[in-house]
């Protein structure tokens, strides 16, 4: 096994800092060795503490090289059959809420990342047939749910084709807009469960006046939990080659928060993609206001959509006490890694990215974002500035001109966890050609710190953000999804459990 490797205090650019929180010899020693495993070299040495290319290669000293096999109960929530199925995960048995995060332990995570690809793959049935309505299709969107956030152009509603998605929303929560190198704009769309629904309407929720009356009745906003049934609670499959690993169904489902971003599949075939795979593509129609649109007049436009990302967040009993787990996915092929991207634990400085993510050396221009117009070590993820107007014809983002808006070179600004890199490989191995393959899990979010500096809400990992939902904001000291949502209100400033969707501005 390779020496646990410590970071150099005496010669790190951040030695004051180590220097003000440590006091003493041990604690310094203490702080390097929690350091050294939150940085991603744990046990495993100092070299890549991911394989960035999710990819075994045995020969090329990439740490950790990816030989474990994984039981078959790792894939069903249930513990049964061999792959991935349509039970979801209720919650994760093996952790309860006294659970502290160990910053040295390599396989803390997976429990965690197994529940992120269980509740994936769940969400995505039948997995062996894309084409089908997926479980998460009838879930209802924030914009059916609440009345003052309708369609822009409510006309694009009538005569939907049946298995249509309906999309509206192309601004991202930091404000800015995401285009592709084909030209075309990036659509959100936010769905929740029908536990989700269900709390929020048997509470008057979905309306101003149910709201502002709710935070009056002195009563806080605490949506559902998902626990196992408590007869199966401990119990492990029967094969002895999957003991230890619990089942996390079946049980009562907690409620569940999806945020989706899909891009316009260019209507001749040609991807701007072609190294990473197809997507997951559905038809949609998208409902252009006539203030957005580049002659001034309303639209309706009937395209193809593959998906590019997913936040998929699920409130547990355990794991994290009463706190939300989150999930990120994103297609492979979205964009590459940064030139100085940063473990996603890095709390040793304040400052983490004094020059911005950077654009890598050699990525090549088989990316849906990122077409390496900014040059290699130039800082990347830069927003678009000046008015952006849909056209309707393809590439549909306009300048006011009329002129073809050209898509930022965008960068992926953190590595991925080891254990997650590991359980991606794992994962898409197991779905060998089909379309989930192409997906990766950027990261699980769970409360296993007791928090306050460094450690943000005890959010881990520390840092977790989406390509193709943050995009720009992934350089920023609060480039984190629980940290972020820890501050969400309602409308009435009501603190709104980890939800921003009880504020629907439009």
């Amino acid at each position: 096994m390779p020496k646990i490797a410590m970071p150099d205090i005496a010669s790190h650019p951040d030695k004051r800092k180590f220097a003000s929180k440590s006091g003493s010899g041990i604690r310094a020693l203490v702080l390097a060795c929690a350091t050294a495993g939150m940085l991603g070299f744990g046990l495993f040495g100092p070299a890549l503490a991911q394989n960035a290319n999710l990819s075994v290669k045995p020969d090329s000293g990439d740490i950790p090289i990816f030989t474990e096999k994984y039981a078959d109960a790792e894939f069903c929530a249930d513990g049964t059959g061999n792959g991935p199925c349509a039970v979801a995960p209720v919650d994760v048995p093996e952790f309860d809420a006294s659970f502290v995060y160990r910053f040295l332990a390599y396989h803390a995570q997976r429990p965690f990342d197994r529940f992120s690809w269980q509740a994936f793959t769940s969400l995505m049935a039948p997995v062996d047939d894309p084409s089908q309505p997926a479980i998460w299709e009838s879930f209802p969107t924030r914009r059916t749910l609440f009345s003052e956030v309708g369609y822009p152009n409510s006309a694009c509603a009538k005569d939907l084709p049946s298995g249509h998605l309906l999309l509206a929303s192309y601004v991202q929560s930091s404000g800015d807009i995401l285009i592709d190198q084909a030209g075309n704009f990036v659509l959100y769309e936010t769905r929740i469960n029908p536990v989700a629904e269900t709390y929020i309407r048997e509470n008057d929720l979905q309306s101003p006046v149910g709201r502002k009356a709710f935070a009056a009745s002195g009563q806080d906003i605490s949506f559902p939990t998902g626990h196992v049934f408590e007869e199966i609670v401990g119990k492990v499959p029967s094969n002895d080659t999957d003991v230890g690993i619990p089942p996390s169904a079946p049980g009562v489902m907690g409620a569940q928060l999806l945020k989706f971003a899909w891009r316009i599949l260019p209507s001749d075939g040609a991807s701007v993609n072609t190294t990473s795979g197809a997507y997951y593509a559905r038809p949609a129609r998208i409902a252009v206001a006539g203030t957005d649109s580049l002659d001034g007049k309303p639209a309706c436009l009937d395209v193809t959509v593959g998906l590019v990302g997913l936040h998929l967040v699920q409130r547990v009993a355990s794991g994290n006490g009463d706190r939300w787990i989150w999930a990120s996915f994103e297609h492979v092929g979205n964009v590459p890694l940064a030139k100085n991207a940063r473990r996603p634990n890095s709390i040793i400085t304040d400052n983490l990215f004094p020059d911005g993510c950077l654009a890598p050396d050699d990525a090549g221009d088989q990316f849906a974002f990122y077409g390496g117009k900014v040059g290699a070590g130039q800082e990347a993820n830069q927003s678009i500035s000046g008015p952006l107007k849909w056209a309707r014809e393809e590439p549909y983002a306009r300048l006011a001109s009329g002129e073809v808006a050209s898509g930022p070179d965008i960068v992926r600004c953190w590595r991925l966890f080891s254990g997650t890199a590991e359980s991606n490989f794992i994962w898409q191995s197991k779905l060998g050609n089909s379309v989930w393959a192409n997906y990766l899990l950027l990261g699980t979010q769970w409360i296993g710190n007791p928090g306050n500096a460094p450690f943000g809400v005890g959010e881990v990992p520390r840092y977790l953000t989406n390509s193709a939902l943050e995009s720009f904001m992934q350089h920023q000291t609060d480039a984190s999804c629980l940290s972020c949502h820890d501050r969400a209100t309602t409308d009435t400033g009501q603190r709104s459990n980890f939800t921003f969707l009880l504020d629907p501005l439009p």
